[in-house]
Protein backbone atom coordinates (compact mmCIF):
# COMPACT_ATOMS: atom_id res chain seq x y z
CA UNK A 1 0.00 0.00 0.00
CA UNK A 2 1.21 3.47 -0.88
CA UNK A 3 -0.22 6.90 -0.15
CA UNK A 4 0.70 9.67 -2.59
CA UNK A 5 -0.52 13.21 -1.97
CA UNK A 6 0.24 16.43 -3.83
CA UNK A 7 -0.24 19.63 -1.85
CA UNK A 8 -0.76 22.49 -4.32
CA UNK A 9 0.67 25.92 -3.60
CA UNK A 10 3.84 27.35 -2.13
CA UNK A 11 5.66 24.84 0.12
CA UNK A 12 5.38 25.90 3.75
CA UNK A 13 8.27 25.48 6.20
CA UNK A 14 7.82 24.86 9.93
CA UNK A 15 8.43 28.21 11.70
CA UNK A 16 10.39 28.59 14.90
CA UNK A 17 8.47 28.47 18.16
CA UNK A 18 7.94 31.92 19.65
CA UNK A 19 8.61 32.54 23.34
CA UNK A 20 6.97 35.16 25.51
CA UNK A 21 6.66 35.73 29.25
CA UNK A 22 3.56 33.49 29.13
CA UNK A 23 5.35 30.52 27.54
CA UNK A 24 6.17 29.07 24.13
CA UNK A 25 3.71 29.11 21.23
CA UNK A 26 3.40 28.78 17.45
CA UNK A 27 2.31 31.80 15.39
CA UNK A 28 -1.46 31.88 14.61
CA UNK A 29 -0.77 31.61 10.86
CA UNK A 30 1.09 28.34 11.44
CA UNK A 31 -1.71 26.87 13.57
CA UNK A 32 -4.27 27.68 10.87
CA UNK A 33 -2.07 26.29 8.06
CA UNK A 34 -1.29 23.05 9.87
CA UNK A 35 -5.01 22.47 10.57
CA UNK A 36 -5.85 23.05 6.90
CA UNK A 37 -3.02 20.79 5.68
CA UNK A 38 -3.85 18.01 8.15
CA UNK A 39 -7.49 18.04 6.98
CA UNK A 40 -6.31 17.80 3.36
CA UNK A 41 -4.02 14.86 4.26
CA UNK A 42 -6.82 13.15 6.21
CA UNK A 43 -9.29 13.46 3.32
CA UNK A 44 -6.70 12.27 0.79
CA UNK A 45 -5.86 9.24 2.94
CA UNK A 46 -9.56 8.37 3.22
CA UNK A 47 -10.07 8.71 -0.56
CA UNK A 48 -7.10 6.43 -1.26
CA UNK A 49 -8.31 3.94 1.38
CA UNK A 50 -5.08 4.22 3.37
CA UNK A 51 -4.83 1.82 6.30
CA UNK A 52 -3.69 3.39 9.57
CA UNK A 53 -0.34 1.92 10.55
CA UNK A 54 1.72 1.68 13.72
CA UNK A 55 4.81 0.10 12.10
CA UNK A 56 7.88 1.62 10.44
CA UNK A 57 7.24 4.04 7.57
CA UNK A 58 9.16 5.42 4.58
CA UNK A 59 8.37 9.02 3.57
CA UNK A 60 9.48 10.76 0.38
CA UNK A 61 8.89 14.51 0.13
CA UNK A 62 9.58 16.63 -2.96
CA UNK A 63 9.11 20.38 -2.62
CA UNK A 64 9.08 22.53 -5.73
CA UNK A 65 9.31 26.29 -5.14
CA UNK A 66 8.54 29.06 -7.59
CA UNK A 67 11.34 30.36 -9.81
CA UNK A 68 12.15 33.91 -8.59
CA UNK A 69 11.31 36.56 -11.19
CA UNK A 70 14.73 38.17 -10.84
CA UNK A 71 16.34 34.83 -11.70
CA UNK A 72 14.15 34.39 -14.77
CA UNK A 73 14.98 37.90 -16.03
CA UNK A 74 18.71 37.64 -15.37
CA UNK A 75 19.21 34.24 -16.90
CA UNK A 76 16.24 34.00 -19.23
CA UNK A 77 18.07 32.28 -22.12
CA UNK A 78 19.54 29.65 -19.77
CA UNK A 79 16.24 29.01 -17.99
CA UNK A 80 14.23 28.88 -21.22
CA UNK A 81 16.70 26.51 -22.84
CA UNK A 82 16.96 24.21 -19.87
CA UNK A 83 13.26 24.01 -18.98
CA UNK A 84 14.34 22.00 -15.94
CA UNK A 85 14.27 22.26 -12.21
CA UNK A 86 17.23 23.41 -10.18
CA UNK A 87 18.19 22.30 -6.69
CA UNK A 88 17.14 25.04 -4.29
CA UNK A 89 20.14 25.87 -2.13
CA UNK A 90 18.68 28.91 -0.39
CA UNK A 91 16.60 29.27 2.77
CA UNK A 92 14.40 27.95 4.28
CA UNK A 93 16.24 24.83 5.36
CA UNK A 94 15.05 21.52 3.97
CA UNK A 95 14.30 20.02 7.41
CA UNK A 96 11.71 22.75 8.13
CA UNK A 97 9.61 21.60 5.17
CA UNK A 98 9.89 18.03 6.46
CA UNK A 99 8.88 18.88 10.04
CA UNK A 100 5.78 20.68 8.80
CA UNK A 101 4.59 17.76 6.65
CA UNK A 102 5.31 15.13 9.33
CA UNK A 103 3.48 17.15 12.00
CA UNK A 104 0.49 17.70 9.70
CA UNK A 105 0.30 13.94 8.99
CA UNK A 106 0.40 13.23 12.73
CA UNK A 107 -2.41 15.74 13.38
CA UNK A 108 -4.47 14.15 10.58
CA UNK A 109 -4.93 11.18 12.91
CA UNK A 110 -5.57 8.50 10.27
CA UNK A 111 -2.12 8.06 8.71
CA UNK A 112 0.13 7.01 11.60
CA UNK A 113 0.31 7.12 15.36
CA UNK A 114 3.34 9.43 15.56
CA UNK A 115 5.98 10.80 13.22
CA UNK A 116 8.61 8.89 15.21
CA UNK A 117 7.53 5.88 13.11
CA UNK A 118 9.29 7.39 10.10
CA UNK A 119 12.46 5.32 9.77
CA UNK A 120 13.36 6.21 6.17
CA UNK A 121 13.12 9.73 4.82
CA UNK A 122 13.96 11.13 1.40
CA UNK A 123 13.59 14.89 0.94
CA UNK A 124 14.32 16.93 -2.18
CA UNK A 125 13.99 20.69 -2.57
CA UNK A 126 13.82 22.22 -6.05
CA UNK A 127 13.22 25.53 -7.74
CA UNK A 128 10.76 24.84 -10.54
CA UNK A 129 11.02 26.00 -14.13
CA UNK A 130 9.23 29.12 -15.43
CA UNK A 131 5.94 27.39 -16.21
CA UNK A 132 5.80 25.17 -13.13
CA UNK A 133 3.50 26.02 -10.25
CA UNK A 134 4.86 25.37 -6.73
CA UNK A 135 3.73 22.23 -4.89
CA UNK A 136 4.76 19.58 -2.37
CA UNK A 137 4.52 15.89 -3.21
CA UNK A 138 4.39 13.41 -0.32
CA UNK A 139 4.67 9.62 -0.66
CA UNK A 140 4.08 7.47 2.43
CA UNK A 141 4.76 3.73 2.42
CA UNK A 142 4.82 1.16 5.21
CA UNK A 143 8.09 -0.75 5.48
CA UNK A 144 7.98 -4.51 5.79
CA UNK A 145 10.25 -5.88 8.47
CA UNK A 146 10.61 -9.33 6.93
CA UNK A 147 14.19 -10.52 6.70
CA UNK A 148 15.60 -7.99 9.14
CA UNK A 149 17.88 -9.27 11.88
Amino acid sequence: MRLEITLPGKPYPQPRIRVSKFGAYHPKEHVQKIKKTSMFLKESADLQKWEYTEGPIRVTIVTVCRLPKRFARKRKPIVAAAGKRFYKISKPDIDNYTKYILDAATYAGNIWLDDSQVTELIQKKFTGNQDEEPYTNVIIEPITTEGLL
